[in-house]
This record gives structure tokens, sequence and C-alpha cells, in this order.
């Protein structure tokens, strides 16, 4: 049952992974009042999921899953770490959900048998069962009756208890200290979780109408409802008890208080600047103020490695590195975390304007790079910025960036034959490295070599022949306008950013233009969708088990064409990260210590992309043929091979160009071309059209 919850939460992860070009969320005001350091305690590797994490006695108790889905609880020392599982009986082949503490020190738990059976146990401060509660009579059908539901369970001060269920809509089923029911509520909204609030009340944290953002609903046991007026939290990764503050929420970067009442939180601290990672969180404080905070690291071998840290107010003395990202990715934030926790004299200081997982209007992604521009024009320079979402060429010629081949020659611990240099070739400008990546995509395209033949690469002209032969809708995951965004992000003939002339009223680009007009959309669009009617596919390549599924849709006959080209075939990459360092930096070796670590095995290995250190590659690989790879629920049915490795690894070695995005410019260009999609104007109008406004735009930025 927790694995489910595990594994939806990853995909929520890859939806956002792959809807990195302007997401995140506002930006909190407020500083953290006070600094925190942390102690680390590790966790068994025995353990791969936790669910739930609760203090008592000064101790940090915890609902644990091993892989062969053994489940218990365990208490684990706030003072030195020490793991202990708990000896609690249950029966055999009873999974443990969820559990709670109450005042008197007993616990209890929500568990399920084999048979799908429900209950509700308790244990005394001896561990012993004490009590048992069939819950069969209690819970909907629509709960017993589903596999997908998902059981939480918290107490309030008086020791009443809520047992929440997850089925579509959110479930609660309240009872007393003792073990008797007393009333269930509703709610249309989808659950999250239960926690206990700093005033005693039992909280259930559930989705909004839009199902996109969040409430925090808490229960009136006198009235046996709901109390008026929820609590409105936006969207949240994650959601705890609290004492000193009412209740905690945090967010892709950061931990915020919320005191009662109120509807907005103040910030506490920075994931990144404890080193803690932000894989499957739990968060609890103790009552002299200090957090016990308990999270993982993850990996595409798709283990989770867990780790307890204790966080105590004090200073922090080493030098602070500054880092900018307009909103940093998952792998980013790791990499801050695992920096901050192991250097001993450097400290990086993230700051977001959009941490990850909240959409942003239009408007406040560009007035925030406005922002960031206007910094940069007056000195204010970060020793560190990340290029994820910015334009690289721009910043690149006006030398606001060091050149890294320099670093990478220095350090006698980075050997180039380690890697797959054509992706350091594919991302440099002008024989200089502006960036630092850990992991890429291959945007590309694949066929049925037995519609199109073997030889790798094709023409304008060539595709426009198969739209025409079989059909302008034979292309899945590819419109006009993808085909255009697709073909400007990898074509760098267009823009002269080092002149700041550009070509759009080109040959060359009516050419393209008036293709792309002619693409219609596939109905084999999408995850999932039926491959075998289209003769090719536009994708971003990023795990093997995309290779193994046109294979398979293919009958074996798969052609990794690439994109249209004039100069033969034609792969590019797209970085997941581009982090480099400000040549005004006056700590740039302290930040190349920060930087290189993107270029390391390890962390190669726990990006979501393609590692293009062979090493990291191969252990992935292998992963994924073993059916370890964090990918495989994504490709349930999905098996890979040796080939279909090989295929992977020499795609990988071939690309030579890397996509270049620009936003904004994008945007002008695609609003434009729209109009000749629509047929109101011509092809020559549209181009004269995008040509002057990009013009002008290009001429803004230099």
């Amino acid at each position: 049952m927790k694995m489910l919850q595990r594994n939806i939460s990853m995909l929520c992860l890859i939806a956002m992974l792959f809807s990195m070009t302007a997401c995140g969320h506002n930006t909190k005001d407020e500083e953290a009042p006070e600094s925190y350091v942390a102690s680390f305690f590790d966790i068994p590797d025995s353990v791969t999921y936790i669910s739930r994490l609760l203090i008592s006695d000064n101790k940090a108790y915890v609902c644990c899953q091993e892989g062969n889905e053994v489940s218990y609880l365990a208490a684990i020392s706030i003072d030195n770490g020490d793991f202990q599982k708990l000896p609690l009986v249950f029966e055999d082949s009873t999974v443990l959900l969820d559990f709670g503490i109450d005042q008197h020190g007993s616990i209890w738990a929500v568990c399920k048998d084999n048979a799908g059976g429900y209950s509700l146990k308790k244990f005394d401060s001896s561990n012993a069962a004490v009590q048992s509660v069939d819950l069969s009579s209690v819970l909907d059908a629509t709960v017993t009756s589903s596999s997908g539901s998902e059981i939480f369970m918290s107490m309030d001060a008086e020791g009443n208890i809520c047992i929440a269920a997850k089925c579509g809509s959110t479930y609660a089923y309240l009872f007393d200290s003792n073990g008797e029911f007393l009333f269930d509520l509703n709610y249309d909204g989808n659950l999250m979780t239960t926690i206990t609030t700093g005033e005693g009340q039992i909280g259930v944290c559930a989705t909004t109408t839009d199902r996109a953002n969040y409430n925090l609903l808490t229960v009136d046991i006198d009235n046996k409802d709901w109390h008026k007026d929820p609590t409105y939290l936006g969207t949240t990764a994650g959601l705890f008890g609290g004492s000193t503050s009412n209740f905690y929420l945090f967010d892709s970067s950061s931990l915020y208080g919320y005191s009662a009442g109120a509807q907005k939180g103040n910030l506490v601290f920075n994931w990144s600047d404890m080193g803690l990672n932000t894989s499957d969180v739990h968060v609890c404080e103790l009552e002299d103020g200090r957090f016990v905070v308990l999270a993982a690291s993850s990996n595409q071998t798709s283990v989770l490695s867990y780790e307890i840290g204790v966080l105590s107010k004090g200073k922090d003395n080493r030098t602070e590195l500054s880092m900018v990202s307009l909103t940093a990715n998952p792998s980013v934030v790791q990499a801050v975390s695992d920096f901050n926790k192991t250097n001993k004299e450097y400290k990086i200081e993230l700051t977001e304007y959009f941490p990850y997982e909240q959409n942003v209007s239009d408007e406040e992604w560009d007035n925030a790079v406005l922002n960031l521009n206007t910094k940069i024009i007056s000195g204010d320079i970060p020793d560190i910025l990340d290029m994820s979402n910015l334009s690289v060429p721009i910043y690149h010629n006006k030398g606001l960036l060091e050149d890294l081949y320099t670093y990478i020659k220095n350090d006698s611990e980075i050997n180039m034959d380690d890697y797959f240099a054509n992706v350091f070739d594919a991302i440099s400008i002008d024989g200089k490295l502006p960036y630092i990546t850990n992991g890429v995509s291959i945007s590309t395209m694949l066929a049925n070599s037995s519609a199109l033949g073997e030889s790798g690469g094709w023409t304008l002209d060539s595709l426009e022949k198969v739209l025409e032969t079989s059909g302008l809708n034979s292309i899945s995951n590819l419109s006009s306008t993808s085909f255009l965004e697709i073909m400007l992000q990898t074509n760098d003939s267009l823009v002269d950013w080092a002149s700041g002339e550009c070509f759009f009223n080109s040959p060359e680009f009516i050419e393209l233009l008036e293709l792309a007009g002619k693409i219609q959309e596939s109905s084999q669009s999408g995850f999932g969708a039926d491959l075998s009617a289209a003769v090719a596919s536009y994708e971003a390549v990023y795990s093997a088990y995309q290779i193994a599924q046109y294979r398979d849709s293919y009958k074996g006959n798969v052609n990794v064409i690439g994109l249209p080209s004039s100069h033969g075939e034609y792969h590019a990459i797209k970085p997941e990260v581009k982090i480099g360092i400000s040549s005004s930096s006056k700590y740039k070796d302290g930040a190349w210590e920060f930087v290189r670590t993107f270029l390391m095995k390890e962390h190669q290995e726990s990006c979501y992309l393609l590692p293009f250190h062979k090493g990291a590659f191969d252990t992935v690989m292998q992963a994924a043929i073993n059916g370890n790879s964090m990918w495989t629920f994504l490709y349930e049915d999905g098996k890979i091979t040796q080939e279909d490795v090989e295929l992977m690894r020499t795609l990988l070695s071939s690309v030579s160009y890397a996509v270049n995005e620009s936003q904004n410019l994008e945007d002008i260009i695609l609003e434009e071309a729209s109009e000749f999609f629509a047929g109101t104007i011509s092809v020559q109008e549209a181009a004269e059209k995008i040509q002057s406004r990009a013009s002008l735009y290009i001429k803004e930025q230099m």
C-alpha cells in the first residue's frame, strides 16, 4: 500500500521534471530569523520506505517498510541515532499502514491483513497488544474494495483518533480515545496526509476543488463536522504538525511555520542550507525548539537512502557562496544540500525566485528575469548561476561566465576519458565551456525502419515527402507548433548572438515555417499512445525504456533517425541543468568545488536524465536491465535488453549539438507563427513580423 504511495509521488515528480520551462511558486519575502546547524545519523540500508515520523520521550518513531514489504515500527534515539525495531506483535501477513502515539505513551496502529481487512490496534507502553478494533463495519465499501486506497492516521490532544482514506475523494473516520467509533466525514478533495496541529487538533490536508492546490481542514469533534474556514495552503510538498508553530509546510526548497489562524507561513530554514535532501521528507519539532528531519536521497537504480537530521540553533562560520536560480530542479537542490552537508570551508546560499513545483504567470516569470538581469548589470552578480532557464549565449557573449574547461584541466580527479566527451563539445560555445550539467535527454526522432529504411539522418525535404505519402499526421508527438519549437531550439543558424543579428525572413526559415504549417497533430500523441500506426515519432529520450517501447511498437524495426537536417544524422541534447561560475566571483575555487560535483559518478547516478559519466551510465543501464530503474513503474511492461543499451550508448555518443532555449524569443516567434498556422496571414507576412519583433528583442538583450 505504501509502495503505491511512493510511486505516485515519483510520478508527480516526473510530471514536474518535464515541465521545467516556467515552474516555480511565489517567492516568500520573509528571511529565516535564526540559523540552524544539523547533526546527521544514517538509517539502515534495509529500510526502503518510511511513511510517518512522530516524536515521544526524546525518541523518533517511524513506520518503516523493507524491500520484501515487511512493515514495522522503529524508535530512533535523538541523541545518538540508535535505531531499534519495536517488538510489536502483528498477525502474519499484516501490513502496518500508519500509527499514532496517545498522551499516555500507547501506540495505536491502523493495519491491513492479507485478506483485505482493516483493523485498529493498540499497544501499551511495554509494546504489548491490548486492543484490536475491526474496521470492516465502519469503513465505506469504496475504501475497502479499492486496491488503490491509501490510509492515514492522526490523533488529537485528547486521544481521539482519525483514520482517513484517500480513494478518489477524502473519507475520514473518527474514534474516541477508547477506540469507539464516533462519526465519519467526507470531503471532495483528494487526501494528501493527516497531522496533529500545535493546538492539538486533527488536521486533514486535501486538494481544493481545482485539484491543483491544497486546504488544511481541522476536525470539530464536538460538532461532528469540519471547522469552518480551512487554511488555504497553495501547492505544497508536505505538511506536518507543530508545537511552537501550529503546523509546518514544506515546499521544494524551504520549511514554513504557520501560527494558529494564519493564512501565511514564516520561513524557518531552507533545506539546502541544512544539507537536507527533499525526497520523502518528514519533519517533527522537539519541545526545546530543535527539529528532527527525516529525508532520503534517491538515484536511478530506484533506491532510497534515508538519514535523520537533528537541527539546533547555531552559527555557521563557513564562507558563503551565493547562487541564484530562477527555479532549481530537485537535482540542483540535492547537489547544494550534499555540498553544504560535507564541505568544511564553503557553504552555498541558494536563492530561488520560484521554488520548483508551483506554476507562475508569464508576467511573474518575465519580471523575475528582468530583476535578475538588472542586478547583474548593477554588479550584483552571484558566485554561481543556474542557467537552466536562461539564455546561455547572451550571458556568455557578455563575458559573465567562466570557461570551465580551465577548471577541468586543472582538476586532477577529473579524467575526460571517463565521460562521453562529445557532450562537453555539444554544450561548448566558441570553444569555451560556459556551464556544467549532470545528465541529458536527447532530442531526436525514432522511425519504423520497415517504412522509412535504416539509413540515419533525413532532410526537411525527406520529412515533407513522408508527410505527403503517409499522411500529415503520420508522425506522433508532433504538431505545427511543437515542430517549429524543436527546430528553433536545435538550429543555431537563425540567430547570431555575437552580432545581434537574426534571419527569420530568410528563405531557410520561410521553408521551415511552411513545412511546420503542414504538420497535423497525430492522434497517437502522448505517453502510452499506440505508436505502431505512426511511421516516426519525436522524442526527448531520457531512458532506454523508450528505445524498448519503440522496438516493441515497430516489431523490432526501430531506427533512431534523428532530427531533419541538411548536414546528415542529427540529434541534440537537452541538459538537465546548466550550472556556471560568474567571471566576477571572488571565490572561483570554492565555486568550482561545488560545480564539479555535478560531474561526479555518484551524483550523475542520482539525476533524472541520462548520465554522461560512462561509469554512471553503465550503472543506470544495468539497473534498467535488472528492472530496478526509477523508470520501471512508468514503463511497467517494458523489458530492457543489451541491444537497447548499446543503441542508447551509440545515440548518446553521437550528439554534437545542445538545445539552446530562449523562452521569450521562442514565445515571440510562436505567437506570430500561430497566425500563419491559422491561415490568417501568409508565410511571408509571418516571417517579416517575426523578423521585426525578434530583431528588437535581440537588440534589447545585447
